[in-house]
């Protein structure tokens, strides 16, 4: 309905108050328009389902004596909106307007006056009927937003009634008692209908999830940071947009910068996502654990000629093939930080380091200690966003090799360059990779889809611009 969309849309924004979020989306003019469109048809259907009652009774009539009377079947045929509009409304929410509104309201009638008896049919057409409701956005106590209907007010331009049937001199004495009756119902339904629907929206918003799981290591925290912004140009809503590890929650040693959103309005949505929202992942994974890595020679496609064991490590340090020749090995990385990225002008990099520690595999399993080396990587990212969640794929630019420890006698680090840089190439990344592809959930509303997103990377943050689908 024109409420849910509606208000759905307007949870993604957000505009900077009190505490920096991790995302920080706007929503734009556009965006009402577009549930204006698709939420009126709903609401006709809503209206069109107002119950007007029958209506009985008795009255004197001069020269006709005692009569009674009863109106019953009455319908609502048709409930036209021809009319609406809908803007923010700056400090509460937004405004829905709907004037020039007409119904065609049906039914039949019933006299009997003396021992005779009369019925028929009549047909009302009201015009002029204008409605207009308020809708106010909050964050509550658990930084979910909450929607409440701020006000609402109906009126009735003028009513026509007409009938059929035999007995025309009762028309005007029906058609005031129905006048007053279907005016007074028509005013006391319409605005808690709709007032109800917003209303009813609070058990939705209650349900939203605001921590999303992403998998057995983490989950990112999309609570409302800050009060709702509402302006006359948009609204928003801050986010706290923070990953966190599943083994203990942790605030990470930075904090998010500002987030600066262009003043475009030609979709309906932005969304910035701070460098912040990427680095708590890092740190939350960081400290899960999720960055080591174990590799073995399964992992290294079959036809490669470079191969994870003593032989081919052999070939550059001779003092390891000697000491265990033609066996298989094991290298085993452990990040010592969490990974960093930089967001620049059309330019994404992490930067990487930690320890690699090799082994050989003796013929009982047991792990003899070769060397540690330190390595240290940049790599450029490639982001795109698919069924509403954030898509990430690396690829390196720069490996950096340093010797810490080794059980084999020295050597020139730099011979081992080609080895590592194939192994991160061909086993590291694209592990890595196949957990990016993935995604990252990003806040959504049930019915709610992207549509073309266009993704721009300005320094500290990406922008994402898109519009919205709504699908029942």
């Amino acid at each position: 309905m024109l409420w849910l969309v509606t208000v759905s849309l307007l949870l993604f924004s957000s505009h900077t108050l009190c505490t920096n979020p991790g995302l920080k989306v706007r929503v734009t003019q556009k965006a009402l328009d577009y549930g204006r469109q698709v939420g009126v048809q709903v609401l006709q259907q809503r209206l069109k389902a107002l119950h007007i009652p029958d209506i009985s009774g008795t009255v004197h009539v001069r020269m006709i004596g005692r009569i009674k009377y009863a109106v019953m079947g009455i319908r609502i045929d048709n409930f036209g909106l021809p009319q609406s509009t809908i803007g923010f409304y700056a400090g509460t929410g937004i405004k829905l307007s709907i004037n020039n509104a007409n119904i065609r309201i049906s039914g039949k009638w019933r006299v009997r006056c003396h021992f005779m008896k009369h019925h028929g049919s009549f047909v009302i057409m009201v015009s002029g009927l204008s409605i207009s409701e308020a809708i106010g956005m909050t964050r509550d106590e658990t930084g979910r937003p909450a929607v409440h209907s701020a006000g609402c007010t109906a009126s009735i331009g003028n009513i026509i009634i007409k009938f059929s049937g035999r007995l025309r001199k009762l028309y005007n004495l029906l058609a005031h008692l129905l006048k007053g009756s279907i005016r007074s119902s028509l005013i006391r339904q319409i605005c808690p209908k709709v007032s109800g629907a917003i209303n009813g929206l609070e058990e939705h918003l209650r349900n939203m999830k605001v921590v999303s799981h992403v998998d057995k290591y983490a989950v990112i925290d999309y609570s409302l940071v800050n009060p709702i912004e509402i302006t006359d140009a948009f609204m928003g809503l801050d986010f706290k947009g923070e990953f966190y590890s599943v083994v203990k929650r942790e605030e990470p040693p930075f904090k998010p910068p500002p987030v600066l959103l262009p003043d475009q309005t030609d979709h309906m949505m932005y969304l910035g996502l701070s460098d912040f929202f990427v680095n708590s992942a890092g740190f939350a994974y960081y400290r899960a654990g999720a960055l080591n890595m174990n590799i073995t020679d399964d992992m290294i496609p079959k036809h490669s000629p470079i191969r994870l064991n003593t032989s081919t490590f052999g070939a550059v340090i001779h003092q390891v093939e000697k000491l265990y020749p033609n066996m298989l090995m094991l290298m085993s990385f452990q990040a010592n930080q969490q990974p960093v990225l930089k967001v620049a002008p059309n330019n994404i990099t992490i930067q990487a380091s930690g320890d690699i520690n090799t082994f050989a595999i003796l013929p009982n399993s047991s792990l003899a200690p070769l060397f540690v080396l330190g390595i240290s990587a940049s790599v450029s990212a490639q982001v795109t966003i698919s069924e509403m969640k954030l898509i990430g794929s690396l690829k390196l630019n720069r490996l950096l090799l340093s010797l810490k420890h080794s059980d084999v006698g020295s050597f020139q680090v730099n011979i081992l360059q080609s080895i590592l840089n194939f192994a991160v190439k061909i086993v590291v990344l694209p592990k890595i990779n196949e957990r990016l592809a993935n995604g990252f959930p990003l806040p959504r509303v049930d019915h709610l889809s992207f549509v073309n997103p266009l993704i721009k990377v300005n320094q500290d943050v990406l922008v994402i611009a898109t519009d919205i689908r709504y699908s029942s």
